[in-house]
């Protein structure tokens, strides 16, 4: 059955990907492989967006069936201008793609599918908790999955719908109806489908850019498996040091989680704790959360940008209008991801839109130069991609509440040795880079590319040293969500360079016979294999986190296996009232559990079912509605339905929220000293009952409603 799943799962995949070819023809045409492997991406992206604004409309339900037939209409919409042309005998350029371009599209395809494979059969070892955020992202899809129109219920807030960047995990809820899948194992293949992709598409497009194989996989390697320089040193060099000098206590340690909390830990800095996360990271943990799932969004954004800088002149010829030089495709597509980063990670709309404006901007001025149109070209592109990421993400937008309070101004900074172990390698040899340009006094398009990402990079790293952006976590953790996202995207960039810069540095080391040669060749090597070092973070994380490769830790590829094992007791009970529910009339009914804090084994019938109750993790729902005493409120009403005394104030409370049924479990009996299963059984009919192993009765009530 898994296999299957498996095998049903990457169809729809290289289904989409097939759906897409028409775009990547359009804007990766001139790609040395064609950037097929990029159509994955959009391909998903355009059918799903269709289904999710259908749904939002309430035009079409968000269904198996209709996500198949949504993806079918998007197939023939795109191939049918491309067919239509090639009848017409006027353009046969897309056949002329797909034979010339064939054969890297199947290494592609292949290398993919074997990433896919390999990711899936190694993490299928270690299912994690609650130790995570798993169980939140895992509860969003199950929700999902059972909604008929967007945006979904809060499952943890009911009456409320997700007030949560959601698209992510909405995005692989589609993809798992499409798949004809659960979407318990559409979370597991949609997790590692991401950095297998990542890692083919990041090659393709450095590959494009330096026409060199092994530049491609610096920068694969360098952007999605390596950690920070933190690693190397508290991994290696300090164990190392400590043995040679054979210095007393304790030995020092490394976890893999501790190169993302490093700054405002070692040393520990009061109301100053921050976050330093990398993509090899997130893959690892398996949180499918908005900032993973957004990188298949991000490069291919950073793709977008290299076929319009490598064929911006192009755009400037005598036939040209306004219009075709700022309203084209490539911007269409841009517009339309940013929008998506708007619903899914939000961070990387104004990271991208600047990113883009720099390439855009200065693009146009190498090729124009310094004239009063520029100006005004470089305005009506920005407005045309802001004009598109708002009419994109516009109706998600209706229906959402921003969670942050305005900027704040950075009290406590980063002590300088810190920045530079976490930021010093990348940020030294784009500076070695800068150098290599200033020698060379020229300006290619290539050049131009790693010089804006990086000087982004660095300004991303920059910022949240003078100003972070206000949430929940203001207290204690003021900047620790600014420096986690925009560090994200910072890593991202600048791993993608670094196979550039080498490639750059080997190659003028050719063309150079004098000491310089020597010296742009050896500095090649040794940023090549200070990558190589970081990406051994890898391999150390995943033999600390996964531990075991063995047959007897196998565990398969249910997302929700861990959760269930926690729950072993209940899970009858549980597996009862969804199939009570679904043999009735009822969709997604109000069902009470016993709320709980943050990454805690509670919630367990809300993440399972789907079915909303009146609060689940205290504190995200805080975060996702932006309101203390609203959740507080919440929290104390739950205690009294358990607790109470008043069978009329219980029923009360229940009719207020329309709770539909209530459940007692173990988590129940563990969080109230005293459960009134009495009163809570006058509400209604008990429709299961049965003793746990410590002898207090497992129930499910079905409210009677007033």
């Amino acid at each position: 059955m898994e296999l299957r799943y498996l095998i049903q799962f990457y169809a729809a995949c290289l289904a989409l990907n097939i759906i897409a070819l028409p775009v990547c023809y359009k804007i990766f045409g001139k790609f040395k492989d064609g950037g097929a492997i990029f159509g994955k991406s959009i391909g998903l992206y355009i059918s799903g967006y269709i289904m999710w604004f259908l749904s939002s409309v309430h035009v079409l339900k968000f269904t198996n069936a209709f996500c198949i037939t949504v993806m079918i209409l998007a197939a023939i919409a795109l191939y049918a201008p491309v067919v239509y042309r090639i009848k017409k005998k006027e353009d046969k350029g897309f056949i002329i793609y797909l034979s010339e371009h064939k054969k890297a599209m199947i290494i592609s395809e292949i290398a993919f599918l074997v990433l896919f494979v390999v990711l899936n059969w190694i993490f299928a070892h270690r299912i994690p908790g609650t130790d995570t955020e798993r169980m939140m992202d895992l509860g969003y899809m199950v929700t999902m999955s059972k909604t008929d129109y967007m945006p979904p219920l809060d499952m943890w807030a009911a009456g409320e719908h997700i007030n949560y960047y959601y698209f992510g995990q909405y995005i692989m809820t589609y993809l798992s109806k499409v798949s004809l899948i659960p979407v318990e194992y559409g979370y597991t293949f949609g997790y590692y489908m991401i950095p297998s992709w990542a890692l083919v598409a990041v090659f393709s497009l450095v590959f494009s850019i330096t026409q060199s194989r092994i530049a491609g996989v610096i920068s694969a390697a360098a952007s999605m498996l390596s950690g920070n320089f933190h690693y190397v040193v508290f991994s290696g060099i300090a164990p190392f040091i400590w043995d040679i000098l054979k210095l007393e206590g304790d030995r020092p340690g490394y976890w893999f989680a501790d190169s993302t909390r490093y700054i405002g830990y070692v040393p520990e800095v009061s109301n100053d704790k921050t976050i330093s996360e990398f993509p090899s990271y997130s893959f690892i943990v398996g949180d499918l959360h908005a900032h993973v799932v957004n990188v298949l969004a991000v490069v291919v954004i950073l793709a977008i940008l290299w076929s319009y800088l490598s064929n911006i002149k192009s755009r400037f010829n005598k036939e040209a209008t306004i219009f075709g030089i700022c309203c084209n495709a490539h911007f269409i597509l841009i517009g339309f991801y940013l929008g998506i980063s708007c619903m899914s990670n939000y961070w990387d709309f104004p990271i991208y839109y600047v990113v883009s404006g720099s390439i855009v901007l200065f693009g146009m001025m190498r090729t124009i130069g310094i004239k009063k149109k520029l100006w005004g070209y470089v305005a009506i592109s920005g407005l045309f991609i802001m004009l598109i990421n708002v009419a994109t993400s516009f109706l998600f937008n209706l229906k959402f509440n921003k969670m942050v309070e305005g900027i704040g101004i950075v009290e406590k900074r980063s002590m300088f040795y810190q920045l530079m172990l976490l930021w010093g390698f990348p940020v030294i040899a784009s500076i070695c880079f800068y150098v290599l340009l200033i020698q060379r006094k020229k300006l290619t398009d290539r050049s131009l590319y790693v010089l804006l990402l990086t000087l982004c990079s660095i300004g991303l790293v920059i910022i949240p040293e003078f100003i972070f952006i206000k949430d929940i976590y203001i207290d204690g953790f003021p900047r620790a969500n600014t420096m986690f996202k925009l560090g994200y995207q910072a890593f991202i960039m600048f791993g993608i360079c670094l196979g550039i810069i080498i490639n750059a540095y080997w190659n003028e080391a050719k063309e150079v016979e004098d000491f310089r040669g020597y010296v742009y060749r050896r500095t090649a090597i040794v940023i090549g294999l200070i990558v190589l070092l970081t990406t051994g973070y890898s391999v150390s994380a995943v033999k600390m986190w996964v531990t075991s490769l063995s047959k007897e830790s196998y565990a398969g590829f249910d997302a929700s296996k861990t959760i269930k094992e926690l729950n072993m007791e209940e899970i009858p009970a549980i597996n009862a009232l969804k199939n009570i529910v679904e043999s009735g009339d009822e969709k997604q009914p109000i069902v009470l559990e016993a709320d709980g804090d943050s990454f805690t084994n509670c919630c367990r019938v809300s993440v399972l079912t789907g079915y909303p109750t009146i609060l689940g993790w205290h504190t995200h729902e805080w975060l996702w509605h932006n309101s203390h005493s609203y959740m507080d409120q919440r929290r104390i009403e739950v205690e009294e339905i358990y607790t109470g005394e008043n069978a009329e104030h219980t029923h009360f409370i229940l009719d207020k929220y329309g709770v539909d049924y209530i459940f007692i479990g173990l988590k129940e009996y563990e969080k109230f000293e005293v459960v009134q299963n009495g009163i809570l059984e006058s509400m209604g009919d008990v429709v299961y009952c049965e003793p746990s192993e410590s002898g207090k009765l497992i129930e499910i009530i079905k409210v009677h409603q007033h």
